[in-house]
């Protein structure tokens, strides 16, 4: 069943935009300008947050996504974090929840955020984007490309899989993250790119299937960190 809409970023091929029309309605290509730098502009996890419920997305998320949520029917919030420039206040929404855990950096979450985590455990982690760097596969069970990430999860004794993040394009820098890479949709993980073109794309499709998912390639091309996808 094709979702709704689609949410990925504007800089995407035209390879990974037809792909998408094979699973949703719509595909709206997120953009913004003159609100944070260049690298992340057009990366919906900087202004958007989902977890099991709720969607919240920054005041200063394009008004054409509201809008369209809005025409959807889609029920959501508004953050209380505008977001900017500065590492410090472009992170607000790059958290990630699950049903029972909540993980960001401390200090770092917009607290509309915050407060709709009562009823789980916050796991506080040491890379403020969050997001851009975990992915949750199962109840406990992750993908990480951030070491610091890694560690704390292990120590913590949960299932762990540890994606370098070399050869991961993103605009203007040297690597992007894993969980930029990609979104989740009706059990299959979609990723912006083909894991398998990277030194650890077999071990983490045999990762993701063992946990029961299947996995799509939107291109033939390296793994880009859009700022995930997010199926609405």
């Amino acid at each position: 069943m094709k979702s709704k809409l689609v949410v990925v970023d504007a800089r995407c091929s035209e390879e990974i935009f037809d792909h998408l029309t094979d699973y949703s309605e719509e595909v709206f290509r997120f953009q913004t300008f003159d609100q944070t730098y260049s690298s992340i502009s057009c990366h919906p996890d900087i202004f958007l947050f989902k977890d099991c419920n709720d969607w919240i997305l920054a005041p200063n998320c394009p008004v054409e996504l509201r809008l369209r949520f809005d025409a959807l029917g889609v029920r959501y919030l508004i953050g209380d974090s505008v977001v900017g420039e500065k590492l410090s206040d472009s992170c607000y929404y790059n958290a990630l929840s699950t049903n029972n855990f909540f993980f960001h950096r401390r200090g770092y979450t917009d607290p509309l955020i915050l407060s709709h985590q009562k009823n789980k455990q916050i796991i506080y982690l040491p890379q403020s984007y969050t997001r851009c760097s975990l992915l949750n596969i199962g109840q406990n069970a992750f993908i990480t490309s951030d070491v610091g990430i890694y560690k704390t999860l292990k120590k913590l004794s949960f299932e762990t899989f540890y994606f370098s993040p070399e050869e991961i394009r993103i605009e203007t820098h040297r690597y992007g993250f894993l969980g930029g890479t990609c979104g989740v949709y009706d059990n299959k993980i979609f990723f912006l790119g083909n894991p398998l073109k990277h030194k650890d794309g077999r071990g983490l499709c045999d990762f993701i299937e063992s946990h029961g998912l299947e996995v799509i390639s939107l291109s033939n091309d390296y793994l880009y960190d859009g700022g995930g996808v997010f199926f609405v």
